[in-house]
């Protein structure tokens, strides 16, 4: 009887002790958040989510908050996310570019062309100014879980080396990526043909258009490598992708959840983006092995190529929701490059 009694208390003691360590409030809240993503399920960004992201809010959360994610386009594209996060059909996304400056415009700053050289410059500005995002996406309606990337991206080509001006003029280039891709184009003597990113590799097979900028490992991954011969030997301009949540969702959960979370957060970012980064290089490699060519660019036409592309930057000056952020955004790139 003795021991019987010993063995009951060691296990309430061991209960109180598991309840004294969970959040005030946490052990009546419970949750589910439904996810879309474009991502095919198994590859690339699918595979970064499953063992980053998805564990590590488990973690912040102790198990409470389970994660339901629609893989593939299955509940539309990022347009259709940024929709069904507003009604309540989705409580958070994946978001590639379109769908991140459908919902947070204010982030067109980071994709202005040639602003970025190097990834070692994209994480000084999230370091430095993740804050600043942070509050812009408070303000569109969501939590940024993670900020991570699609790539600093080249444009790639049917037919066209893209090695001078000329070829802008000439190729028949998709656009998916909105208003600021768009004025790129424009300033560089194209005319864009505007298309949803899922109707971007059959545009390109039928012929409808001839050029793309866009990821290597999505290049890669909508196998349009037996199609796309030339890519670029410049980077044309940085791609920010972005892991979402609808800030009412977000508000919901029990506060020390939260600040478990924004803790590993950037931890959660740095290892998501490398597995992204060697996707990219790797898609790349054996896209070229396949036979994607790269042609050299004069020192005249790349001088030309740049001069008309960043004349778009100055209307992200001029506008009164993205000029002090950009103001702020190459004060610290100037910062870094001082180093």
């Amino acid at each position: 009887m003795v021991k019987k009694q010993a063995c009951l208390l060691i296990v309430w003691a061991a209960l109180f002790s598991v309840l004294l360590a969970m959040p005030a409030g946490a052990e009546e809240w419970k949750d589910r958040w439904k996810f879309g993503t474009i991502a095919p399920d198994g590859i690339g960004w699918a595979k970064q989510i499953k063992n980053i992201v998805i564990p590590a809010v488990e973690e912040a959360t102790q198990g409470t908050l389970e994660v339901k994610v629609y893989w593939g386009g299955v509940m539309g594209d990022d347009e259709d996310f940024v929709s069904k996060m507003r009604i309540g059909q989705l409580q958070g996304a994946g978001w590639s570019g379109q769908g991140v400056l459908i919902a947070v415009p204010e982030m067109e700053v980071v994709t202005l062309p040639f602003l970025f050289n190097n990834y070692d410059e994209v994480d000084y500005i999230k370091q430095e100014m993740s804050e600043e995002f942070d509050e812009i996406a408070k303000k569109n309606g969501y939590m940024c879980i993670a900020w991570i990337d699609e790539d600093i991206c080249s444009i790639y080509s049917t037919k066209y080396d893209m090695s001078k001006l000329q070829d802008y003029k000439d190729a028949k280039i998709l656009s998916w990526f909105g208003d600021v891709e768009e004025r790129l184009y424009k300033s560089l003597g194209a005319s864009p043909i505007s298309v949803n990113m899922p109707e971007a590799p059959p545009a390109l097979r039928q012929g409808v258009g001839d050029a793309i900028t866009a990821s290597a490992a999505w290049i890669l991954g909508t196998q349009l490598y037996s199609s796309i011969k030339y890519v670029s030997p410049y980077k044309l301009r940085y791609a920010p992708a972005m892991i979402a949540v609808d800030w009412k969702t977000w508000s919901s959960m029990p506060e020390p959840y939260k600040e478990h979370y924004y803790k590993i957060r950037a931890d959660v970012v740095k290892r998501f983006v490398a597995g992204v980064r060697s996707d990219n290089i790797k898609s790349l490699e054996a896209m070229k092995e396949y036979g994607l060519k790269e042609m050299p660019v004069s020192p005249e036409e790349m001088e030309a190529i740049r001069k008309n592309a960043v004349t778009i930057w100055q209307e992200s000056l001029d506008s009164p929701d993205t000029g002090e952020l950009l103001e702020e955004l190459l004060e610290h790139l100037e910062d870094f490059r001082a180093k």
